[in-house]
């Protein structure tokens, strides 16, 4: 071990989560709002979250990383209340930069989608927390 490395605190690890997509009426619910803020009450606070989704499946593989992240609202027939839901998302590119050198590494195609937005499967658990 070098003395650098002796010297520096090794990073405290975070845990890998799994989230259950988030329907906007989730938010609604008596119960789950609460279950969701109370355990994350207990995780340290992340510096960055990397969300891996559904709603973006493209081939070939595809990050999104802004500075500021709008949201998507890609659902229809719920009330105009969800439609006006806000959550000031900030964006990780350093982290997407990462991901995107770590893919590549091992010739994985990676295309890079600037301006995607979370959707309603990311921002709703994550306005909980």
């Amino acid at each position: 071990m070098s003395a650098a490395t002796e010297e520096r605190p090794a990073p405290e690890r975070m845990p890998a989560l799994y989230l259950s997509h988030g329907a906007p009426p989730l938010a609604d619910d008596p119960v789950w709002p609460g279950q969701l803020a109370a355990w994350s009450a207990d995780l340290p606070r992340p510096r960055a979250i990397l969300i891996v989704s559904a709603h973006w499946e493209e081939a070939p593989l595809a990050l999104g990383a802004v500075e500021t992240v709008p949201l998507v609202y890609d659902f229809w027939g719920f009330p105009e209340h969800y439609y006006q839901v806000t959550y000031a998302a900030p964006g990780a590119p350093r982290l997407a930069e990462s991901v995107r050198k770590l893919l590549r590494a091992p010739g994985t195609p990676v295309q890079d989608i600037p301006d995607r937005g979370l959707d309603h499967g990311a921002y709703v658990p994550l306005k909980e927390m």
